[in-house]
C-alpha cells in the first residue's frame, strides 16, 4: 500500500555552536546560516550560537523542546565541549542525535560530562596526514586541556577524518563506515515511515550502556 512507503516529517531545530575561532573563521557560523537559508519555510531550522554561550543554546533547546521540536546539536572543537554541556543540562529530556565534530575541551579541572541522554551519538576525529596551523591550535588545547576521547567512548558512530581541524564543512559530509555522513544523520532525523511511525531510525538504536 502507498502509506507505507510515505515519509512523514516532524519539527526539527539543528543546533550549531562554534569553536574558540569561530568569531573570526566563521567556519561553523557559515554553515549553519547556509543550512537555515536551505530550510527556510520548511519543518526544520538552523541556528548557531558561539561556544560560551551556553545558557542561551540551552534555552533555545528547550523552548523548542516544548514546543514538540527535536533537537540535534552539532558541536565543532570547543563547540563539542559547550555541546556536551549543554546536552546535560536539557535531561532528562533526549536528544536524537549529538555530533561532536574534532572536539577540544576547554579545561582539563572542569571537563565536559559524558553524553547520557542522546539517542545517537557520533564522533568525527580529525587525524590529517598532512597538519597545518590550526591542527597545532588543537593539539595546544589537547596538551594542556586533556582530549575528549574518553567522554565520547560511548560514541555509536566514529568516523576518522583525513582533514584538518578547521575543515569543519567537509567533516560533516564524510562518511562512516555504513556510507552515512554526519549531515545525512541530520537529514534522517524527524523522518519516519508511516508504517514505523514513533520508531527511530536504526541508526538511531542506542548502543550498550558503558
Amino acid at each position: 500500500m502507498a502509506w507505507a512507503t510515505a515519509i512523514q516529517n516532524s519539527a526539527v531545530t539543528e543546533i550549531y555552536i562554534g569553536g574558540a575561532a569561530d568569531t573570526r573563521t566563521r567556519l561553523v557560523a557559515a554553515f549553519a546560516e547556509a543550512r537555515a537559508a536551505k530550510l527556510a519555510h520548511s519543518h526544520r531550522e538552523a541556528h548557531y550560537f558561539p561556544h560560551y554561550a551556553p545558557r542561551r543554546a540551552r534555552h533555545l533547546a528547550l523552548r523548542h523542546i516544548e514546543a514538540g521540536r527535536q533537537i540535534v546539536l552539532i558541536g565543532h572543537s570547543w563547540g563539542g565541549d559547550t555541546a556536551l554541556r549543554v546536552l546535560k543540562g536539557l535531561a532528562p529530556e533526549r536528544v536524537p542525535l549529538l555530533v561532536c565534530v574534532d572536539p577540544v575541551p576547554k579545561s582539563r579541572l572542569n571537563p565536559p560530562p559524558r553524553p547520557r541522554n542522546a539517542d545517537h551519538i557520533l564522533f568525527i576525529d580529525a587525524r590529517p596526514t598532512r597538519p597545518n596551523q590550526s591542527d597545532k591550535v588543537k593539539d595546544f588545547g589537547q596538551m594542556f586541556c586533556g582530549t575528549l576521547h574518553k567522554r565520547l567512548d560511548c560514541a555509536h558512530t566514529s568516523i576518522i577524518a583525513n582533514l584538518n581541524h578547521f575543515a569543519f564543512s567537509q567533516m560533516m559530509v564524510t562518511s562512516a563506515e555504513d556510507g552515512l555522513s554526519a549531515l545525512d544523520r541530520i537529514n534522517q532525523v524527524g523522518q519516519v515511515s508511516r508504517r514505523h511511525q514513533g520508531a527511530s531510525p536504526s541508526w538511531a538504536t542506542p548502543g550498550p550502556a558503558k
